[in-house]
């Protein structure tokens, strides 16, 4: 009965999943709490996992939940609902699209579905970033001076690491994956 719920709830994620990546980490987790109880801290994890492997967050995703709460078989078949949808709407529209490329209806659609994309990426970001944010294993904790006039709840240095990483990605335009590396490297120092 796992296999039917795990494929029904990531063929959902995968129908309804418009805008891809961050757009849907609001909609797994949502999905998911009826079969898996991740926590929150736990779901940020894998969205972590999720992003620093190759592949869509949607696939990544949905092989690992699906590996926790059945295990390989489990896996397969969650990815498999994840994917499914995709393909066979992809299928569809790519036969259609020339003869609807110009639609007033089908454009009115597109522009609808892109805010939407940006709520749900918001929504994403709320989800991840609060175990991110309010957590008691704090990066940096060592430096005591700087934390001690803040609520004990609230991580620092976290916080100072997703600025510094939002604002090279936004200006520097360095590579995603190099300054990834860096974070992953300056957590590990300041979490020693």
């Amino acid at each position: 009965m796992i296999y039917l719920h795990l494929f029904l709830a990531f063929m959902k994620i995968g129908l309804f999943g418009f805008g891809g990546g961050l757009a849907i980490i609001q909609l797994i987790y949502d999905s998911i709490q009826q079969f898996a109880k991740i926590t929150p801290d736990l779901f940020a994890e894998i969205v972590a996992i999720a992003q620093v492997t190759p592949g869509p967050v949607a696939i990544n995703t949905a092989t690992f939940v699906g590996f926790m709460s059945a295990g390989v078989l489990g896996a397969a078949v969650a990815t498999t609902g994840v994917a499914v949808p995709s393909f066979v709407i992809i299928s569809m529209v790519s036969r259609v699209m020339e003869k609807f490329k110009n639609s007033r209806i089908i454009k009115g659609a597109l522009s609808g579905i892109r805010p939407a994309a940006v709520g749900l990426i918001a929504s994403a970001f709320l989800t991840v970033s609060k175990p991110v944010v309010f957590n008691d294993a704090h990066l940096g904790s060592n430096f005591h001076e700087l934390t001690a006039m803040l609520p004990q709840s609230v991580d620092v240095v976290s916080i100072a690491l997703a600025a510094v990483t939002m604002v090279l990605l936004i200006f520097s335009k360095k590579d995603p994956i190099k300054i990834l590396v860096v974070m992953a490297i300056v957590g590990a120092v300041l979490g020693a």
